[in-house]
C-alpha cells in the first residue's frame, strides 16, 4: 500500500506540474482572433463571407469554453497537488506508523473522491463537449445535452467505483496488517 501511495503521489505530482502548465501552453491559442487565423474574403461570395462569419462565430464560442475550462485548472492543480502531497505523506507514513497511514490513506480517499465528484459536476455546468447546439439538422442540443447527462453519470459513477475499490483495498490492508496480539492465559486457566 505505501508504494502504491507512492506511485500516486508521483501521478498527482505529474498531473500537478501538467495542470499548471495548461494555461501558459494555451493562452497563445486563446489570444488568437479570428481574422489571424482566417483572412476575411473580401472579394470572395456572399456564401464564403457567410462561412467565414460562421467560422468566426464558431471560434468565438470556442474561444468562451476553453476560457471556462481554463478557470477549472487552478482548483484542479491544486486538488491535484494536495493528492500528491498526501499521497507521499501516506507511503512515509504507512512505512512508519501504521495506523496514522491508513487513516491518511482513507483521508486522500476522501479527498480524491470529493474532488473527483466536484470537478464532474463542474464540467457538466460547463459542458463535456464544447459545441452547444448542432444545428436543427442535426438534432440542434439533443446530442450535447445527452452527452453531457451521460458523461456525468459515468464520470460520478467512476469515481463512487474507483475510490470503493480503493477503501476495499484499504480495508483489507488495514485488516491483513494488524498486529497479533497474544493474549497470556493464566496457567490456573490452562
Amino acid at each position: 500500500m505505501a508504494i502504491f501511495m507512492a506511485i500516486m503521489g508521483l501521478f498527482y505530482l505529474f498531473n500537478t506540474v501538467m495542470m499548471a502548465l495548461v494555461p501558459v501552453l494555451s493562452s497563445g491559442f486563446m489570444d488568437m482572433e479570428w481574422e489571424e487565423i482566417e483572412e476575411y474574403p473580401e472579394d470572395g461570395t456572399e456564401e464564403e463571407k457567410e462561412e467565414w462569419e460562421e467560422g468566426k462565430v464558431a471560434w468565438e464560442d470556442m474561444q468562451d469554453y476553453m476560457g471556462e475550462m481554463m478557470e477549472m485548472m487552478r482548483p484542479i492543480t491544486l486538488h491535484n497537488g494536495l493528492l500528491a502531497i498526501m499521497g507521499f505523506a501516506s507511503a512515509v507514513l504507512l512505512w512508519t506508523n501504521r495506523e496514522a497511514g491508513i487513516k491518511s490513506v482513507g483521508a486522500w480517499i476522501a479527498v480524491n473522491l470529493a474532488g473527483g465528484v466536484w470537478m464532474m459536476w463542474k464540467m457538466s455546468e460547463i459542458g463535456f463537449t464544447p459545441i452547444d447546439d448542432y444545428g436543427p439538422e442535426a438534432g440542434g442540443t439533443a446530442i450535447p445535452d445527452l452527452v453531457n447527462q451521460v458523461s456525468l453519470l459515468f464520470g460520478v459513477g467512476q469515481m463512487v467505483i474507483c475510490n470503493g475499490i480503493l477503501l476495499a483495498i484499504l480495508f483489507l490492508v488495514a485488516s491483513k496488517s494488524k498486529p497479533e496480539t497474544s493474549f497470556d492465559i493464566p496457567s490456573g486457566f490452562r
